[in-house]
């Protein structure tokens, strides 16, 4: 069995996934916090968006990574989880930017 992930590893792989994104979006995040969390089994979700998206201005946004779901699902594999972790930072930046879950779907988010 693998090495459990540190808090430490995890919070770098939020962090490479926030970098890996194109400027302009990387730009948009600077004024939204993103916020690791272990509510994720509580939540049953990889991650969440809180705000009403970049067009409105009426309630603080944030974005929050839920690490205890993505480490029991593919803390097996830390690249499995790396891309994961990236995928759902991914997911979530699109609801702020006004995408409903299916939309962001059809992105393949």
């Amino acid at each position: 069995m693998p090495d459990e992930v540190t808090e430490a590893e995890f919070e770098a792989m939020v962090v490479a996934a926030i970098d890996n994104l194109p400027d302009q979006f990387r730009e948009e995040l600077d004024k939204v916090p993103v916020v690791i969390s272990d509510q994720g089994r509580e939540r049953h979700a990889y991650g969440l968006y809180w705000g009403d998206g970049i067009a409105r201005d009426n309630w603080p946004d944030r974005i929050v990574i839920f690490r205890d779901t993505l480490t029991r699902d593919f803390g097996h594999d830390r690249e499995l989880l790396a891309a994961q972790v990236e995928r759902t930072v991914r997911h979530e930046l699109g609801h702020h930017f006004g995408f409903h879950e299916r939309g962001v779907r059809d992105l393949g988010l």
